[in-house]
């Protein structure tokens, strides 16, 4: 299942109306399964949604009108409001006036927010809220994790089944995870096996599990934009603390990435902790390559025991990781000058089919833009469809807002293969190279992806490294950052 639309009404944008929308639009919500507190919350964040059309996206003389979407994404409610008013309401903040996200930053009304600019295609913004489904571990005694950590080593002649997991086994992977985890494993959606299951069954989740001894006791999983999407995230690894010694994980990784290259995905990235070296380590043995680190990404409250309590209070940093499984198309790319050194070397090192080129760009026209905020991260992401002639503006109006209300770290996605992207001028806002994600972009190429810390301090030291050409690249990002 991806994104069903459940209902859509189209409304004139008048005060008088805003009623009867918030009213559709709540008791939707509520026949999906979303409990009442939060329900109340989706009608306050739809409000302020709505008034700033109303208020803001059409003339006096313009019929202006707007839409209203209710839709069920996989464990997830979304309401989505669109309209063909003006475009963006970043004027409005540079002018001193409060904008729509910067009332969603402030009251924290949806798990996720999306501000999506098209440009001449207009405006949407979605209001995202995880349904409250079963969590498993309310239906497990508290000792069943205890007993499990402390169970001795499994046996290694044990035989391991490496297959891909059905969906009906959700249950039995949340149930695992507890038993190994408790209640510390970062990804909160798979303690909750309805979620786990419909990502399953739309495609854009692909489970590998190992099976020992008739049990799950290890997962890994590729999760993807879209069921089409040319590249993968491989993650959620999961290994029974009993079964450590077992090569679980890389035997997964070899798993999926023959899944994947039957599949005709061309690639699997990951993020690597780079709090320890120990995941890079394991990357690079399978032939993953670096393709950059982003500082500061893992939120302080993720703890890791091996390495003790001196993190505490710091967030943490990740290395990009991608394994190629079947060779992709031949591009040409047009990094920004302050950027182009660290992509050529992503490149070259990657063994990517690209072509550094400069070409006379097209005509600049409105960039279209999205500004996605993770409020379970503190992460913002400004994912740029099409550069034109006001993205500077309208970066550093987006930044302005999130780093006013302490969003940590705001990451800007360019297309590579975009030739306008070869004039981007992001640095002099104070954003470094952060990483390439190959084949990365909608509608295919490359994404360039730039860091902006809040306030968040990050030292060399505290980023570990697994090679060479990761501890050089490590090298160039921190240069960048203290030479803006």
């Amino acid at each position: 299942m991806q994104d069903v639309i459940v209902a859509r009404v189209t409304v004139l944008a008048e005060e008088r109306y805003l009623p009867a929308v918030i009213g559709f639009a709540r008791e939707t919500v509520r026949v999906l399964g979303l409990g009442d507190e939060a329900a109340d919350h989706l009608d306050e964040a739809l409000k302020v949604v709505c008034r700033n059309v109303i208020d803001n996206a059409f003339g006096p003389d313009d019929d202006g009108r707007y839409d209203v979407l209710v839709l069920r994404r996989p464990g997830q409610v979304v309401v989505a409001v669109e309209d063909l008013g003006l475009p963006g309401d970043y004027e409005r903040f540079e002018s001193g006036d409060d904008s729509a996200l910067a009332e969603m930053l402030r009251h924290s009304f949806a798990d996720e927010i999306k501000f999506v600019n098209l440009g001449r295609g207009g405006n949407r913004v979605e209001l995202v809220k995880d349904l409250t489904h079963a969590d498993v571990t309310e239906h497990l005694p508290g000792d069943e994790h205890r007993e499990n950590a402390d169970a001795p080593a499994a046996p290694q002649e044990i035989p391991i089944e490496v297959r891909m997991m059905r969906p009906e086994e959700s249950v039995e992977l949340s149930r695992g995870v507890y038993r190994s985890y408790g209640y510390s494993y970062d990804w909160d959606d798979i303690y909750y096996p309805e979620r786990v299951q419909e990502l399953q069954e739309s495609g854009l989740m692909r489970s590998c599990v190992a099976v020992g001894a008739g049990e799950i006791v290890g997962h890994l999983a590729l999760t993807l934009e879209q069921p089409d999407s040319p590249v993968a995230e491989a993650g959620q690894a999961v290994v029974d603390p009993r079964y450590r010694g077992h090569h679980l994980f890389p035997k997964m990784k070899i798993f999926l990435a023959d899944r994947a290259r039957e599949d005709g995905i061309y690639g699997l990235y990951s993020e690597a902790t780079a709090v320890h070296p120990y995941s890079q380590k394991g990357n690079l043995h399978l032939g993953a390559r670096e393709t950059g680190y982003l500082l500061g990404y893992i939120p302080a409250s993720v703890s890791y025991k091996e390495i003790g309590d001196e993190r505490a209070g710091r967030r943490g940093s990740v290395a990009l990781m991608y394994l190629r499984t079947n060779e992709e198309p031949e591009r040409e790319v047009y990094p920004p000058i302050p950027y182009e050194n660290a992509v050529r070397r992503v490149v070259e090192h990657n063994g990517l089919r690209r072509r550094l080129a400069q070409a006379e760009p097209p005509e600049l026209l409105s960039s279209r833009i999205s500004v996605n905020v993770r409020r379970d991260h503190n992460v913002a992401f400004l994912r740029v469809a099409e550069p034109g002639s006001d993205l500077t503006q309208l970066v550093r109006a987006r930044l302005r807002e999130l780093c006013l209300h302490r969003v940590d770290c705001v990451y800007v996605d360019l297309p590579l293969s975009h030739p306008v992207t070869q004039n981007a001028r992001l640095d002099g806002l104070g954003f470094f190279f952060g990483c390439v994600v190959p084949e990365g972009a909608d509608g295919g190429g490359d994404v360039l992806r730039l860091q902006y810390l809040n306030n968040v301090e990050v030292e060399p030291g505290g980023v570990s490294t697994a090679s060479t050409f990761g501890e050089e690249l490590l090298n160039m990002i921190f240069d960048q950052r203290a030479g803006l």
